[in-house]
């Protein structure tokens, strides 16, 4: 909707690009309702205009942690909705689509393309993470900067209730799951 007011929270790109980014969010929201879907038309619109790899979240609620090529980033909202765009620097192989579901309190993996030991890992990181910190972008900072250490950069981590998202990301470096009501969404890509 046109009516929605962009508030820029943190860029790191071209005034053109900035505009451009508020504009094709803003026609994805137009023609669509669902926040994964509004986040992979921004995806592919971007790779398209400015090549690949881009990736987007779209939600009312996430905090997120990620490493992007230099003058490729931008954090704004729509409304009250916030768009992340960013774009990471290396080939990358899979492309993936999610949105999130509520779940009881357990852990519950709902996507995987990575080892079960590293699987295990990233559970036991975002757990440790929940019980240092209680905002989404400090526990989401913690899992990445883990990863990085422990299977080499580049990870990238959404934490969450509400967001959808479009990213691409390197075969075996990929986990969505859920501890309780919090969606984690963590990946290697760059």
């Amino acid at each position: 909707m046109s009516d929605r007011k962009a508030v820029i929270k943190n860029a790191d790109m071209s005034e053109d690009m900035q505009h451009d980014a508020v504009e094709v969010a803003t026609q994805a929201m137009e023609k669509f309702n669902i926040e994964k879907d509004i986040a992979a038309y921004v995806k592919k619109e971007f790779d398209k205009k400015y090549n690949p790899t881009w990736h987007c979240i779209v939600g009312r609620n996430f905090g997120s942690y990620v490493t992007h090529e230099t003058k490729h980033f931008i954090y704004f909202y729509l409304g009250q909705v916030a768009v992340l765009l960013f774009k990471s620097v290396s080939p990358l192989l899979k492309v993936v689509v999610f949105a999130n579901n509520m779940t009881d309190r357990k852990s519950v993996i709902k996507n995987a393309d990575m080892t079960e030991d590293m699987q295990q890992d990233a559970v036991e990181c975002a757990t440790q993470a929940m019980e240092k910190f209680n905002i989404e972008k400090d526990i989401a900072a913690y899992i990445k900067k883990e990863f990085d250490k422990k299977y080499n950069p580049t990870w990238h981590c959404i934490v969450g209730r509400n967001f959808g998202s479009y990213v691409t990301h390197e075969t075996k470096h990929f986990i969505y799951f859920y501890l309780g009501q919090v969606a984690v969404l963590l990946f290697k890509s760059g």
